[in-house]
């Protein structure tokens, strides 16, 4: 029987985690092509996927120079032949029943995208479940998806009719993406359940807390233009809160770890002066009255709060209060 749904692997370093990986595809009830685009790997984590490709018909390994996730991302959505598609970062594992049940559900609702649940496991053996839900419009979704990749799959004509790609060179090409792609949404699906184990390891993308957080800048500016230019302004509140949530939120909590003072400081200065570049009055934005332990700090963040909570919220991660 012919495959339905690619799944396409990025990897870079990662020889130790992409086994359990891609054990997890191989493994699925209902059989998926595994993509894995090796970007450039030294470790042998080519060499592994060729051993799977090599093995199993249905792995396409697949080598290019080193150019960066996003470059990966869009070199591997070019290998697609399947209707559907979907991505799984290496390290990283799914359960068995993935494939069968987010098919038969973006089948049944005739879906441009179909999301799911995941759950944050961390080194010290706790965990967490975030849940994207069922959503009610395009405005809710913006305001409450969770903007990472692999907890959804993807329609290929519809992502290639919208000529939607990754921004080669930067980190958060994940939000850039599904933030920009909301508009072109005109069906989605939902299945409620936890399929990805969304691992949380020392040194990966998420766990970094370097100068590389300034990519979301970028990210977030050339958003603000995307919808500025193909929207009429229905979506301002929207886009104003992602601002809001990502640079008193996403942005910062990471800037707080930075070890390198000066690098620190001049992190902490380019995200609150995007933020109050483009959204000066970002305290009248009507999703921050919305009830929420978030939005009520929010609401409340001046310039002098904003800096004042760095060392508070380092000595939350020192303790483990914050992961």
């Amino acid at each position: 029987m012919k495959q339905k749904l690619s799944i396409i692997v990025p990897v870079f370093n990662d020889a130790k985690h992409l086994c359990k990986s891609l054990e997890s595809l191989i493994r699925q009830t209902e059989e998926v092509v595994v993509i894995v685009v090796d970007d450039g790997s030294t470790d042998g984590s080519g060499e592994i996927a060729k051993e799977y490709a090599d093995k199993y018909s249905n792995v396409i390994c697949k080598r290019k120079e080193n150019e960066g996730i996003a470059s990966a991302r869009n070199f591997g959505v070019a290998q697609v032949e399947t209707e559907y598609f979907g991505f799984l970062d290496s390290d990283d594992y799914v359960e068995p029943d993935m494939a069968e049940l987010m098919l038969k559900k973006i089948e049944e609702e005739k879906a441009d995208i179909c999301f799911s649940n995941f759950i944050w496991k961390y080194e010290d053996g706790s965990t967490r479940i975030t849940k994207d839900i069922d959503f009610k419009d395009k405005k809710d979704i913006l305001v409450n998806m969770m903007a990472v990749l692999w907890n959804k799959i993807y329609r290929t004509e519809w992502f290639r009719n919208n000529n939607i790609s990754f921004p080669d060179g930067y980190r958060y090409e994940d939000a850039s993406v599904l933030y920009k792609s909301v508009i072109r949404m005109d069906r989605v699906a939902y299945v409620d359940k936890v399929f990805v184990s969304y691992v949380q390891r020392t040194g990966s993308i998420t766990r970094t807390f370097n100068v590389n957080i300034n990519d979301m800048i970028h990210v977030f500016e050339d958003l603000d233009e995307y919808y500025k230019a193909n929207t009429n302004g229905e979506y301002k509140d929207e886009i104003e809160y992602l601002f809001i949530r990502f640079f008193l939120g996403n942005s910062y909590l990471r800037a707080c770890r930075i070890i390198d003072k000066k690098v620190r400081k001049e992190t902490l200065d380019k995200g609150w002066n995007c933020l109050v570049k483009h959204y000066p009055n970002f305290k009248n934005n009507r999703y921050l009255k919305n009830s929420g332990m978030k939005n009520r700090y929010f609401s409340l963040v001046d310039r002098n709060l904003y800096y004042g909570n760095v060392s508070l919220f380092k000595i939350a991660y020192r303790l483990g209060i914050m992961k």
